[in-house]
């Protein structure tokens, strides 16, 4: 299957120098205020505290950093560019028209349930102009430890996770939702996939034109050595929280699906989806608002 297309800003080593051990506490106490209740994220079945607000991603140059918001003390922390920026996939993308690599300063984050927390970096681009109105971004996870002021892996590989193009008569799209939830009961925040695409049929059924399909829910679960792909899926959980969409309003296959289909409402997008994400929910309350709404009569003469 075809994939999307890919540059960007990069990063280099360098934490911020600390001189005094009051300040040091000051960060992590702040820190560990926004996810104060979450220690055991799932005791009382609740959906894990989502954030936006308590980190962003500094893009200097070729050097990434995460910096705490959260504190009056910003700490800054250097993430290798290899955990974001895979030198094989950057080269793979060398002559496409976008990058999967232009990562957004926003950054969400959740407590995992063992006194760090689950970072997500996200990434999305464009074609500006074109007929192959081409997109891509990608989503990587990473661990914070508060209290060694360190970042790890998540060592979850999900490579391209946001994709749009068209090309020989037909549209291909693609997103994975994101969603974490402590799905086996064992007190962390583990990570579910939902992975959607449109795509055109292939041979003697390329006559029926795009069609959409929703792949069922996977999960990735909390180790020592980060996430890691479970090998019988335990399906939904009564509680999970969803890892809002950054820096799109609606998601690859939500643009193509409208054009096609005319309608922000899966329904009408030939395989209904089990999983609606809360931002489609809104687009479809709208467009039955639009639709409930009497037509202008005309002005009389």
């Amino acid at each position: 299957m075809p994939s999307g297309q890919h540059r960007i800003a990069g990063m280099k080593p360098g934490i911020g120098a600390w001189t005094k051990r009051g300040v040091r506490c000051l960060l992590m106490a702040a820190t560990a205020c926004g996810f104060s209740h979450a220690q055991r994220v799932n005791t009382a079945q609740e959906p894990i505290a989502i954030s936006t607000d308590q980190f962003q991603l500094l893009i200097e140059g070729k050097r990434f950093l995460l910096q705490s918001i959260a504190a009056v003390k910003r700490q800054q922390l250097t993430i290798p560019r290899d955990w974001l920026i895979p030198p094989q996939d950057e080269k793979d993308e060398e002559e496409v028209p976008v990058s999967s690599f232009r990562f957004d300063h926003r950054v969400t984050s959740f407590p995992i349930g063992n006194g760090e927390i689950g970072i997500r970096l996200s990434s999305f681009d464009m074609m500006k102009e074109g007929s192959m109105q081409g997109a891509a971004g990608r989503d990587v996870f990473l661990i914070y430890d508060p209290a060694a002021e360190k970042l790890r892996r998540g060592n979850i590989d999900l490579g391209i996770t946001k994709e749009r193009f068209f090309g020989e008569g037909c549209w291909y799209a693609r997103m994975v939702h994101l969603i974490v939830s402590d799905v086996n009961n064992d007190g962390y925040a583990d990570i579910g996939t939902i992975k959607e695409e449109i795509q055109c049929p292939e041979g003697q059924e390329k006559w029926e034109g795009d069609s959409y399909e929703q792949h069922p829910l996977h999960w990735y679960l909390f180790t020592s050595d980060g996430w890691k792909r479970e090998e019988d899926d335990s399906g939904w959980p009564d509680a999970y929280a969803e890892l809002p969409l950054i820096g799109i309003e609606i998601s690859p296959v939500d643009f193509v699906g409208q054009g096609l289909w005319r309608s922000a409402d899966p329904s009408s997008w030939k395989s209904p989806p089990r999983y609606l994400p809360n931002y489609r929910k809104q687009l479809i309350a709208d467009e039955h608002h639009r639709e409930s709404k009497p037509p202008l009569k005309p002005e009389r003469k």
